[in-house]
């Protein structure tokens, strides 16, 4: 029993996100990942292995590269390249839309595919504006504050 609870305080929780908030989230592309865009449109992604004792010992005897390399299509490094911290999920969506001729149930449908993949391989996080509430006494600034959170991999 003990350990049971031992074993839930060391989790993490995943803070409360709903749909609106998703929508509002600005994706944030991994810093140590380099990547450039081709003539075709496709962007190349160059991940660096993990720096741990034992990946680079096997990368010696094996003989494996140092980094790994993932090849995004048009539409893959159209979303890549948005991944910025300055446009939101919705503002992605309404830019494969327009590119693409889909329809918003497509556009959304796949991108929430696409970005929980990147998120899982830790190649994006999510800034997730979280909204604070004015005090009821100073009625002066009825909108409420933005601020940023980070959300990744959990």
């Amino acid at each position: 029993m003990l350990n049971k609870i031992l074993y839930t305080l060391k989790l993490k929780k995943r803070p409360d996100v709903d749909r609106d908030k998703v929508l509002k989230a600005f994706p944030l592309r991994n810093q140590l990942i380099t990547w450039e865009v081709d003539d075709k449109g496709e962007a190349s992604l160059v991940i660096p292995q993990k720096d741990k004792f034992w990946v680079r010992i096997t990368s010696k005897i094996f003989m494996l590269p140092d980094k790994r390399v993932v090849v995004l299509d048009s539409i893959g490094a159209l979303v890549w390249q948005m991944c910025d911290g300055k446009h939101t999920i919705t503002q992605i969506i309404k830019a494969l839309q327009k590119k693409h001729q889909l329809t918003r149930k497509e556009a959304e449908t796949s991108l929430f595919t696409f970005i929980k993949q990147l998120g899982k391989r830790n190649f994006i996080g999510f800034a997730i504006p979280t909204e604070t509430k004015q005090n009821v006494a100073t009625p002066q600034k009825p909108e409420p504050q933005k601020r940023f959170g980070f959300l990744s991999r959990g």
